[in-house]
């Protein structure tokens, strides 16, 4: 069995990855309670937000986990993509966590979608 910490290792090089794509400018994972385990902003990158990640996480998790009781009726959420006016945010979820990508807007979002999906579904 994988110990936490070498699967938190295993995330952030899976992070690593996704970052090094075109137009991304921050990868995390959460826990299903919405705290950053793994990831972080593309060097050189500047936050465009002064408050804690922990909160900008925390909304892109409850997103998911309020719209659980429409998954019997409408099926399960894919993902969701919320566009702001200086980025776009996608969030996945997945088995045991939820993947929160920010990108610029003109990036292609089908493609990073396919890939994160591939990459953290192993």
């Amino acid at each position: 069995m994988i110990q936490k910490h070498d699967e938190n290792e295993i995330l952030e090089q899976k992070c690593k990855v996704l970052l090094n794509e075109n137009k991304i400018r921050f990868v995390g994972i959460l826990s299903n309670m919405g705290r950053q385990i793994a990831g972080g902003y593309k060097v050189g990158i500047v936050p465009l937000v002064d408050y804690e990640d922990h909160k900008m996480c925390l909304e892109h998790a409850l997103g998911i986990l309020l719209t659980k009781d429409l998954d019997e009726s409408l099926g399960s959420i894919d993902y969701l993509i919320t566009k702001r006016k200086k980025v776009i945010m996608i969030t996945i979820p997945m088995q045991k966590y939820a993947i929160l990508i920010s990108t610029e807007l003109d990036a292609n979002i089908e493609k990073i979608i396919t890939n994160a999906t591939k990459l953290l579904s192993n």
